[in-house]
């Protein structure tokens, strides 16, 4: 099958191969129907082994921790303790039994082995920085036997709500409900307070102080050693620089804003962006007043502090609103806004300068968009650098640099050497307006490009989605893991934050849902990776658990596709103007504009060894309900349908066959899940491609919505050979128009409809048409000449 599939994209036109790469996948998933049919069937068949009550069934009974708390300090140890067993009648081998436990992804890093009591059968490793391995190494394990496992592990980041799991390999072992355990209590791993906890209040008047961090000793540079001439680099001449700020230049302070607010709870997260999960910076108790807080998110759930010289975000709902107008407060995010807005943004381009100075001593340094970690990398100044000081924060623990003319923000406890005592008094506090912002190309144009690369990126990582997905699900259905030319793992997309910015409604949910998709395409082939880095014995080796976890990334992975891919797809420009007619179909990295079968109006195509595919399309509203017809006018053709979302071609609703052995085949009562646009796919890839291929095919949609559901047949030949059309498919008369098919002689249809009585027929010879075309009511007698009684007198 494999080479006949390559033979047929390498010959087939090049306009139609991506058509024929879906059609493919339709006629695999129809073939594969029959292996998912009975797996049970199929496995006595192959001789696969069944469950069987006297066999080895290696079980986890118990997961815990020790000490099990609700939360950890960062960079602590602490124990996982699993309890397996063997509740079978057979022994399990030695060597044979496998426990697997990822850390990686919980934030744990393995420490060591403590033991394996009371029988010391186990043993623990580290398996790479991924897993933690457990392995029986002194002998097989009887029916009956416990085993209680002890391994260290160290809370090595940052995370909320983790949930442990654990997975266990036997082979043989066919009960895989209890190969998988997860771990009831969960638990998070939490930094150190800002400062020592305070004793809760609600006075206004309370405002525990932060201690900062020493200023580290500076090394005077006498100013005559490093003469900085000031040079304004101007944008390439490509760009189109942005208006200029008013206050460019200037020192402007940031007003108070006069809004104070107060912990209202114990263990209150403080993150580095606006958002559910992301890093924490510290943390805070109830009674802790923030005064003067500076920003709120787009949203109002978040509101910027400051605690301990770290700039940071509070969820709105822990807090208690002493003073001031929440709603008044800017609108910030460092991931998308650079530090002052847009009207004053401290971050961009600038051609002012400074006689204090910081030279960048023993390694290169991240200039930033703003005075925290959050923002952006604006550009990487190597070491031995010397930069003018233009600005600082009140605490000093980030200054405002000119870089070759990029002004952005360096933090104090890298590794610094200034020229004067002065840099921490005399720069003005929150720096000076920019000239420009960072980023002026013609921001038009690159939205749509990145769109572009978007919808390509996506196409790309469904590929490796699709390949990860059926892995999986062979290695479910009892097949062994197949190892070595593993899928493509797709990386993260991330949009230039002026860009972010400047689209930032419409840019910024598309970019955290690519992300989170390519996350689990990720999640699903690194777990594959990891399963087999183990030796595979010839029953399989991958526990059910693991498959589980697999399967889930990626169906997590194909719910956000559909949805992401529509939306992307509806925010891009046509390469060209389309008509009423036309769709623009997006197919991998392919487009093509593909004809629209419109309700009731049949078309007729040419198929042969050169044309195996067509396409076409049409729009569905959902709960709609329709009904695609074919019809062989001529020729050997035996085409495929099928029929799918523009958003994910290779999931279809609906999917038929036409035989020799008739001319006509309906695909019937396609419900329409969620309104767009559909695409058809009919292929004939069943005769050799060096054979004799040729044939018309008509097509015709019909939306069996407004006939409730049924509607009679709607397309047939008359005696001529010509495509006729029913008028009366349903309780709406159509008049009957003649259909002229291109490359065959011009001629009138002869008989209107298949369905017309004699009464309704005008003519001897259009009876004979319907009747030839199989209308036998006609011809109640079977004497072969039809309506002898209105148009037909004595034959």
């Amino acid at each position: 099958m494999r080479s006949r599939i390559a033979t047929i994209l390498s010959t087939t036109q090049p306009r139609a191969r991506w058509l024929t790469l879906i059609a493919l996948t339709a006629i695999l998933l129809i073939l594969a129907a029959g292996i998912f049919a009975d797996p049970s069937a199929e496995g006595a068949a192959q001789g696969q082994p069944q469950p069987l009550a006297a066999g080895v069934d290696m079980g986890i009974i118990n997961l815990t921790r020790s000490p099990l708390n609700a939360s950890y300090n960062l960079g602590t140890n602490f124990d996982i303790v699993v309890t397996v067993q063997n509740v079978g009648i057979g022994n399990a081998d030695l060597a044979a039994v496998t426990m697997d436990n990822q850390i990686d992804i919980r934030g744990l890093t393995f420490v060591g082995f403590v033991s394996s009591s009371p029988n010391n059968l186990f043993t623990c490793g580290a398996l790479g920085t991924a897993f933690v391995r457990c392995q029986n190494v002194n002998g097989v394990i009887p029916p009956g036997t416990t085993e209680v496992i002890t391994y260290t592990v160290n809370a090595a980041q940052l995370l909320d709500n983790i949930t442990n799991a654990v997975t266990i390999t036997t082979p043989l072992d066919m009960n895989a409900v209890n190969d998988y355990l997860t771990d009831p209590n969960m638990f998070s791993i939490s930094g150190p307070t800002a400062t020592p906890s305070q004793t809760a209040t609600f006075t206004p008047t309370f405002t525990p102080t932060a201690s900062l961090t020493p200023l580290p000793s500076f090394t005077p540079i006498p100013t005559s050693t490093y003469t900085l001439t000031p040079t304004f680099i101007p944008p390439p001449p490509t760009r189109t620089p942005l208006p200029r700020p008013a206050n460019a230049g200037q020192a402007v302070p940031i007003p108070p804003s006069g809004v104070d607010m107060v912990v209202n709870r114990d263990n209150v997260n403080v993150r580095l962006v606006p958002a559910i999960g992301a890093e924490v910076v510290g943390f805070v108790n109830s009674g802790w007043l923030f005064e003067d807080v500076q920003a709120r998110s787009a949203d109002n759930e978040w509101v910027r502090v400051t605690v301990a010289g770290q700039q940071g975000w509070v969820g709105v709902p822990v807090l208690t609103l002493l003073a001031g107008d929440l709603n008044a407060l800017p609108v910030a995010d460092p991931r998308t806004i650079p530090y002052g807005g847009f009207e004053n943004p401290r971050a961009g381009l600038t051609s002012v300068t400074s006689g204090i100075t910081v030279r960048l001593r023993d390694s290169g340094m991240r200039l930033r968009a703003g005075p925290s970690t959050g923002y952006p990398v604006l550009a990487n100044a190597p070491r031995y650098t010397i930069m003018p000081i233009l600005g600082r924060m009140a605490d000093n623990t980030w200054f405002q640099v000119n870089f070759e003319g990029t002004l952005g923000w360096i933090k104090l406890e890298e590794v610094l050497e200034f020229n004067s005592p002065d840099v921490f008094t005399v720069p003005p506090v929150d720096g000076i307006v920019a000239d420009a912002l960072p980023f002026s190309d013609n921001t038009y144009d690159s939205y749509v490009d990145t769109l572009r690369l978007l919808l390509a990126r996506l196409d790309i990582a469904k590929v490796s989605l699709d390949e990860i997905r059926a892995i999986w699900t062979t290695i479910g259905l009892g097949g062994q893991a197949q190892c070595g030319n593993f899928p493509a793992q797709p990386s993260n997309f991330n949009i230039p934050t002026p860009l972010l910015a400047t689209f930032n409604p419409t840019l910024g949910p598309i970019s955290e849902d690519f992300n989170v998709m390519m996350a689990h395409i990720r999640d699903s082939i690194r777990l594959l990776i990891e399963a087999c880095s183990f030796p595979q014995p010839a029953a399989g080796s991958v526990g059910s658990g693991a498959v589980s976890i697999g399967l889930e990334s990626a169906n997590n992975a194909d719910a956000i596709y559909p949805g992401l891919r529509q939306r992307i797809v509806e925010l891009l420009p046509p390469d060209r103007q389309l008509t009423d007619h036309e769709c623009l179909f997006r197919f991998g990295n392919l487009t093509q504009i593909i004809p629209r079968l419109l309700n009731l109006t049949p078309v007729v195509m040419r198929m042969d060894s050169n044309e195996r595919v067509l396409g076409f399309c049409f729009d569905g509203t959902a709960g709609q309900q329709f009904r695609i017809e074919g019809l062989r006018v001529r020729g050997n053709i035996t085409p495929q349908f099928t029929v799918s979302s523009f958003n994910d071609p290779t999931s279809f609703i609906a999917s038929g066959r036409l035989p020799l052995e008739t001319n006509y085949v309906a695909l019937n009562n396609i419900l329409i899940p969620e309104t767009g646009q559909y695409v058809v796919i009919i292929s004939d890839t069943s005769t050799p491609l060096d054979g004799d291929l040729a044939g018309d095919l008509a097509v015709m949609l019909t939306d069996l919505t407004m006939f409730g559901g049924q509607a009679g047949q709607g397309i047939a030949l008359d005696a001529n050979g010509n495509v006729i059309t029913n008028p009366n498919i349903g309780q709406v008369v159509i008049t009957a128009a003649p259909i002229f098919m291109e490359g065959t002689p011009s001629g009138m249809i002869l008989c209107p409809s298949v369905l017309f009585t004699c009464a309704q027929l005008l003519s001897c010879e259009e009876a004979q048409a319907c009747l030839a075309a199989g209308n036998t009511s006609l011809d109640p007698d079977l004497d072969g000449l039809p309506c002898e009684e209105n148009l037909c007198f004595g034959g």
